[in-house]
């Protein structure tokens, strides 16, 4: 099956800062997203972190321009669902446990 029938949500284009933290180690990640859709995002970890599917992630996105520190009630439950190392970075697919609300506008 390709990729894009596997997807059910429209993706977007955005690119926000991310915090990632590992349920396992409670290790702190920082990223970005590449793309998001409101059942899962494409994150980038600027270092090769190991990453593995089925790992299990809190993710937060910083939607505002201001919004440096997220609270971990601002995190959403996920699961790595893919993930590929590029040179010193790792680009992290996640599937959210719930979905997020988003708009079209985005």
């Amino acid at each position: 099956m390709a990729e894009s029938e596997r997807r059910h949500d429209t993706r977007y284009p955005i690119a926000k800062l991310a915090k990632l933290r590992c349920v396992q180690t409670g290790r702190f990640l920082p990223g970005r997203t590449m793309n998001i859709s409101s059942s899962g995002t494409l994150l980038e970890v600027d270092r090769p972190s190991l990453l593995i599917p089925g790992q299990r992630l809190a993710v937060g996105i910083a939607w505002g321009e201001s919004q440096g520190l997220l609270q971990s009630n601002q995190m959403q439950q996920a699961t790595v669902t893919r993930s590929i190392g590029q040179g010193m970075s790792q680009q992290v697919a996640v599937r959210f446990d719930h979905p997020l609300p988003l708009k079209a506008t985005a």
